[in-house]
């Protein structure tokens, strides 16, 4: 059974991944594309490491302060810096890209370009001098390095269908400040996706699913229709590595990210540099031997199960989560009950849940744990008959610019599009996907690369879109890689998480050594039980909670009131601070908002 999608069809796994950490969380919008909400507020991080590392399991970890052995033409270890290169790309002002205000991200050092590549970079027209009548332009945003720079770090997000752009614009903020001096941070919205153009484009006359969906935005996309699949996004990235004048490409590539990474280095292995692959598919992705839901072709095997065991073993495991309740039998009660249930203490839609809504909040939630004190809260609300705080949930945060009734996102139409190019081949005849246009080039098995530098894909071991499992799978396929696992729960695990696997992945693009196959690194560094580790993850007024808190009231006061209310509003229960944060209008937190106010 699939929860993924409330329309017929494939269970397209980027249907949620694209709103991964959209919630109400201020964690990194790794995956933003599909969010409205604007990145977190930026600050460069100071060094994350705490002490020695360690690693819970298998062979361990390096020395964090080893570079890479010389190879046998670098006598000095010790990279030099590297003056930026000479770009053919035009970089100025990123307003007509929407970007965020810089009180917003933090830095007004962005920059944005566009770059045009062929829209067939396979054809004949497909040369550096002439890319033919049919063109694509890349939409290109970066950020200049503020230290000593090496080099650049080109990021995608995944979906398919997520937004290069806004996904870089976010994961600044998170990265560690070593990065943030050696690095251009790069991102790009692929090819149909964002602000690039031509764009895929849908609308709402046919509802997806619907037979004559594909039919329609083929008919509104046009001609790039025909060349979406994996492998044209790939030779993008060549094209963008060209236009930066890197000698070799640095990238770090999430979920649908690490097909691109693993399609690029078989296509251009002597322009690898430093590759992170985190959130790996099943490697026989673009096989008859790939994973299959419902029989459908699929991008991994369907984690959502056993995340959800794990996020019931820990909850059950807190007296923080659901008051000693058992959290299963509270899921399986609310989730009958859900559609009968008022919610008086909020005032948006929906004005009740459905079955299907209450669903895809849970399993949404699976993907980010960081909003798991928030579905605790909600869950415990509801168990008592007020579905108010799952109704917040679900509606998610006000979005000031978006127009109801707009049709689908942007991120929902590019995800069928590109499944539908990918997927062509291997699907049955009679599926909604009769109507796209053949992509001469289609997503392919993951394949043995000879790389200079081995590349460093992640697993998460609940993730419920790519579970971890599948990374030692995809490393070994790549024959030239190392795996690692991080014992949590949620879509990816790079950044934020633990040391454990944010200096692994700062490692690789800083030249140390690689951890051994086979590492792992736990949920949370440090804790090493699940009473413990649900305490952290269900209970709020922490340091994070009050940084929500800020931002929840920095678009109503002033500064100053912002960090008081939220200093004052984060002394109070979980359950307070959740309803505060989710505009839940409960008589705990007006009374408690009224307090704040007064002492501040």
């Amino acid at each position: 059974m699939s929860r993924r999608s409330d329309v017929d069809g494939p269970a397209l796994e980027g249907l949620m991944r694209g709103r991964r950490r959209c919630a109400w969380g201020v964690g990194l919008a790794v995956v933003v594309a599909a969010c409205s909400s604007t990145p977190p507020v930026a600050v460069e991080r100071a060094d994350r490491s705490v002490g020695e590392l360690t690693a819970d399991t298998g062979p361990g970890l390096p020395d964090v302060g080893a570079e890479r052995p010389p190879t046998a033409d670098q006598e000095d270890p010790d990279p030099p810096v590297v003056e930026a290169p000479e770009s053919t790309l035009e970089w100025g002002d990123c307003t007509p890209f929407e970007i965020p205000s810089p009180d917003v991200l933090g830095t007004s050092g962005w920059e944005c370009a566009t770059l045009g590549v062929p829209m067939d970079p396979f054809g004949v027209d497909a040369t550096e001098t002439d890319i033919g009548a049919e063109s694509v332009d890349l939409a290109l945003t970066r950020h200049p390095a503020t230290g000593d720079r090496r080099g650049s770090i080109l990021v995608n997000p995944g979906g398919p269908g997520g937004d290069g752009l806004t996904t870089a614009w976010g994961l600044r903020s998170e990265l560690s400040t070593e990065l943030l001096r050696g690095f251009d941070l790069v991102s790009w919205d692929p090819r149909g996706i964002g602000q690039s153009t031509p764009k895929i484009d849908c609308d709402d006359a046919v509802a997806p699913g619907d037979p004559d969906f594909i039919a329609r935005c083929v008919d509104l996309t046009g001609p790039v229709s025909a060349y979406l699949a994996a492998p044209y996004s790939a030779a993008d990235m060549e094209a963008i590595r060209v236009a930066l004048g890197e000698d070799e490409l640095n990238y770090l590539g999430y979920s649908y990210g690490t097909l691109l990474g693993a399609t690029y280095a078989a296509e251009h292995p002597d322009r690898v540099g430093a590759f992170v692959l985190d959130g790996a598919t099943d490697p026989l992705v673009g096989s008859p031997d790939g994973p299959r839901e419902g029989g459908f072709p699929t991008l991994a095997d369907d984690g959502l199960d056993a995340s959800r065991e794990r996020f019931t073993e820990l909850c059950d495991a807190s007296d923080r989560c659901l008051l000693g309740r058992n959290s299963s039998i509270v899921l399986d009660v609310v989730e009958s009950s859900v559609q009968f249930l008022p919610t008086p203490n909020f005032d948006r839609n929906p004005e009740t849940m459905s079955v299907g809504a209450f669903q895809e909040v849970v399993d949404l939630a699976l993907t980010y744990a960081g909003d798991w004190e928030l579905l605790a809260t909600a869950l415990s609300d509801a168990d008592r008959g007020d579905a108010s705080a799952l109704a917040s949930l679900s509606a998610g945060p006000v979005d000031e610019t978006s127009e109801p009734g707009s049709g689908e996102s942007d991120f929902t139409e590019a995800n069928f599009m590109i499944y539908c190019a990918d997927f062509a081949s291997l699907l049955d005849p009679l599926t909604f996907c009769d109507a796209m246009p053949e992509n001469a080039e289609t997503l392919q098995p993951v394949q043995p690369v000879d790389v200079e530098q081995p590349l460093l894909v992640i697993g998460t071991e609940y993730d419920p879109l790519t579970p971890g499992y599948h990374a030692p799978a995809f490393a070994e396929a790549l024959g030239d890689a190392t795996s690692i696992i991080w014992e949590g729960v949620g879509h990816t695990a790079f950044p934020g998480w633990t040391p454990c696997i944010d200096d692994v992945v700062d490692g690789q693009f800083l030249g140390r050594p690689l951890p051994a196959a086979g590492t792992r690194c736990s949920f949370l560094f440090g804790v090493d039980d699940d009473e413990t580790l649900g305490d952290e993850l269900f209970g709020q007024g922490d340091v994070e909670s009050e940084r929500i808190l800020e931002q929840r009231f920095g678009d109503e006061v002033d500064a100053s009131d912002a960090r008081c209310l939220a200093r004052e509003i984060n002394r109070e229960s979980d359950r307070v601070i959740s309803h505060v944060i989710l505009d839940v209008t409960s008589d705990d937190a007006e009374a408690a908002f009224t307090e704040a106010s007064a002492n501040c």
